[in-house]
């Protein structure tokens, strides 16, 4: 028997949100088959084995474990070490030349209902498609609904058919757009699920050293917690939440026996610095359980909805806002930060160092959650680049997404190992997470600062802010500031009474039409200003279509109110509202538009293509000249030798970033704009209007468009420029072992854009560009 080739197990998440391992067949695994076996039902035996079969032959067995990896597969789906599901396929002998497999599924009763044949579907189809199987084919007894069901939803081009009262089905098992969203959406499912059971437990185990626990298991009562608290284990629970120590390999199976969904590894200040193999061990420890973790090292966390409070701190404020961070220092910081700013939360994790947990499952639950209008994260690490992306850019058109330093903190997560990757300057990592629908911003308060108003008042339509103050110089200031963050300000300098004048022109300019943001400063030297004013703000805050925002400057404390978002400092507050503006014409710009993406290219099988090219650079390296026209070519790319060099050179790059993923940029070639780092950078796939914004965006872009006294009298030609950058794109997308794609120079001029240098590196690093087949 042939070793299945490695790199198959995955850890997965069912419908209802449990965890699963799926792996190939081994050969030990005869007596697990048998006991498998035992817990399937007579009437889903009838149906796997069309007709009564009360026990395994030892051909089922042999059918089962004697396999190839490559035109005999097995994969079977486990719990707490106890197979589950299985689904295998062998070659059909009779369809040979071409490669058509088929395909059959078991599943146990108590898992049937949960994807569990859905997500088999998707690894098997995958490793189908490794394996250069074209096509599946199954047959099934009229009977079997469930089972026809999981055919026609998985988003293939299956059409059963009925003969001799049996239905068959053969499909080709090529990715479709389709298949792609089903997954997506099934994965969404599931990962939302998970993350709601943990957030929702009914019964919760504080279990470790009484003295240690009893603040914790304090602060769970003290939240008004409706479910049961133990100090121990008893059935059933649903939450586990212990602390970190050499009894926690036993702690992670007891929890599985009695049922819980999760477990919280909680931070200690006497934890040793825990290595990366100590903690996937524990992650993958608590996976084979079917056990999400937070943790090694997480704070806890809190639903205010249920209400839940498993942290640390005080009583925390319902509210509109879902807080996700790792690191238990950062989270502690982070969360007394909130405190202190008196933000509403509606859910918090902190995750801990290496977790199961990630931003991406909160993400993912946070999209379906009605308590979450607006999503903060502080990031360390960033686990799947490309899920990560695409998981943030449909959650960022939903809700506003802020993101705290992600190109400081990221930068620790570049590991020493990513050998052979391109790392891109810190800037790129801000530009690319902005530019997929998030705020990003450089300071925690500022964070706050945009929570704060989004939780407030409605979002801006425009950049047009109408500064007011009773101080004629505050107002000068407030408009150079205004101007400063990109704002398009009037301003307002009210005389007389200033409680008066302040309301009645707060009033006026949530009236004006030609007015998205009015900022009133209210200065109380003397007299009795600010209360005043406060309350005539809050009144006019509580009903306005724009928002309206308060800054009070005086020697007493700021006033407090319900609608009004107060600041005390003018600039703080206008640098929040140029983020939100800012961000809502990205998101605006970001909804899909079909006239918007590259159209599918006819081109050779890019993907078979880089299987040879792999296959003759085994290590990797740099390809020859004619390798990297053949695989340009196949995205519809051509390269030109030419001694013609009119038009302006350009420079396109893609590399496969060790932290984000694929990553790529443009910018006029040579060693200037290099050196002044005037690039424009973006994660593909890119559609026409991101393209075209990389290139408008260019300090250098003059000198394309022909504009502001550029030398070049006429533009270039930016829709062949802008097509090019797509083409590019969908290459990185696609190919994640194009680790790095120059193209330059590309001579743009008014009849076109044609490469004319081009160089490409390839590295053995897998298939996929996000995998079809679902896994964490």
């Amino acid at each position: 028997m042939t070793p299945t080739p490695p790199g198959r197990e995955a850890d997965v998440i069912l419908a209802d949100g449990t965890v699963a391992v799926l792996r190939p067949v081994l050969p030990t695994d005869r007596p697990l088959f048998v006991e498998f076996y035992s817990h399937v039902s007579e009437e889903s035996r009838y149906l796997r084995f069309f007709g009564p079969h009360p026990e395994l032959t030892e051909q089922d067995l042999s059918d089962w474990v004697d396999v190839d990896g490559r035109d005999r597969v097995t994969l079977v789906l486990t719990r707490q070490g106890r197979i589950v599901a299985t689904a295998h396929y062998a070659l059909v002998p009779d369809a040979a030349p071409e490669r058509v497999a088929d395909v059959s599924f078991l599943v146990s009763d108590d898992t049937q209902g949960r994807g569990a044949a859905n997500i088999l579907l998707e690894h098997l189809a995958q490793v189908g498609r490794e394996s250069g199987v074209t096509r599946f084919s199954a047959e099934m007894i009229t009977s079997n609904q469930s089972m026809r069901q999981v055919f026609l939803r998985a988003g293939y081009d299956v059409r059963p058919a009925l003969e001799d009262g049996v239905i068959t089905v053969d499909f080709a098992i090529d990715p479709t757009e389709r298949s792609r969203t089903v997954m997506h959406q099934r994965e969404h499912r599931a990962e939302a699920a998970s993350i709601s059971a943990l957030l929702t437990p009914a019964a919760i185990a504080v279990l470790g050293d009484s003295e240690r626990m009893a603040p914790l298991t304090a602060a769970i009562r003290a939240s008004g917690y409706p479910g049961r608290v133990d100090t121990h284990l008893r059935d059933p629970v649903d939450l586990v939440i212990a602390g970190y120590g050499p009894d926690l390999p036993d702690v992670i199976a007891g929890a599985a026996r009695h049922g819980a969904r999760g477990i919280v590894v909680l931070a200690d200040g006497d934890n040793p610095n825990l290595s990366t193999a100590a903690a996937a061990a524990l992650v993958s420890r608590a996976r084979a359980h079917g056990i999400r973790a937070c943790g090694p090292a997480s704070l806890g966390l809190i639903n205010t909805a249920l209400p839940l409070n498993a942290t640390p701190a005080p009583a925390v404020p319902a509210g509109r806002v879902g807080l996700f961070t790792q690191s238990a220092g950062v989270a502690t910081l982070t969360l007394s930060r909130a405190l202190e700013r008196g933000c509403g939360l509606s859910s918090f994790v902190a995750s801990g160092a290496f977790a199961d947990v990630t931003a991406n499952d909160l993400m993912q639950y946070w999209s379906d959650d009605p308590d979450t209008d607006i999503c903060l994260l502080t990031l360390d690490a960033i686990g799947n680049p490309r899920k990560f992306f695409r998981v943030l850019r449909r959650l960022a058109l939903e809700k506003p997404v802020v993101i705290f330093t992600p190109s400081r903190a990221l930068l620790s997560a570049r590991h020493h190992t990513a050998v052979g990757l391109v790392a891109v300057p810190p800037g790129a990592l801000d530009e690319v997470i902005r530019h997929a629908g998030a705020i990003v911003t450089a300071r925690r308060d500022t964070m706050f600062d945009v929570a704060g108003i989004l939780d407030r008042q409605p979002v801006p339509p425009g950049r047009r802010v109408r500064v007011i103050s009773n101080s004629a110089g505050l107002t000068a200031q407030m408009r150079q500031a205004a101007h400063r963050f990109g704002l398009h300000p009037s301003a307002v300098t009210v005389s007389g009474d200033p409680v008066e004048g302040l309301i009645r022109a707060a009033r006026q300019a949530l009236a004006d039409p030609h007015v998205d943001i009015v900022l009133t400063a209210a200065v109380e030297i003397s007299h009795p200003v600010s209360g005043p004013v406060h309350r005539g703000l809050e009144e006019l805050a509580a009903a306005c279509r724009r928002p309206l925002v308060g800054v009070f400057v005086g020697f007493g404390p700021p006033p407090v109110g319900a609608d009004l978002p107060v600041f005390t400092s003018y600039a703080d507050a206008l640098e929040a509202l140029a983020l939100i503006a800012d961000n809502e014409e990205k998101r605006a710009a970001a909804r899909p538009d079909p006239a918007d993406e590259l159209a599918p290219s006819p081109e050779e099988d890019a993907t078979g293509l880089l299987r040879g090219l792999l296959a003759a650079h085994p290590g990797g390296g740099w390809l020859s000249d004619s390798e990297c026209g053949r695989l340009l070519a196949a995205y519809g790319i051509d390269t030109a030798d030419t001694a013609d060099t009119a038009g302006t050179a350009v420079t396109m790059r893609a590399v496969e970033d060790p932290v984000l993923g694929p990553i790529m940029s443009v910018g006029l070639a040579g060693p200037v704009p290099e050196l002044l780092d005037d690039r424009s950078w973006r994660v593909p796939p890119l559609r026409r209007r991101d393209a075209r914004d990389m290139l408008t965006g260019l300090g250098t872009a003059a000198l394309l468009t022909g504009h502001d006294g550029a030398e070049s009298a006429d533009p270039a030609d930016l829709a062949a420029l802008e097509d090019l950058l797509m083409r590019l794109g969908r290459l990185k997308d696609e190919l994640v072992s194009v680790v790095e794609v120059e193209l330059s120079p590309v001579l743009a001029g008014p009849d076109g854009a044609r490469v004319t240098g081009a160089r490409a590196r390839v590295l053995p690093l897998g298939p996929e560009r996000d995998p079809l087949a679902r896994s964490l």
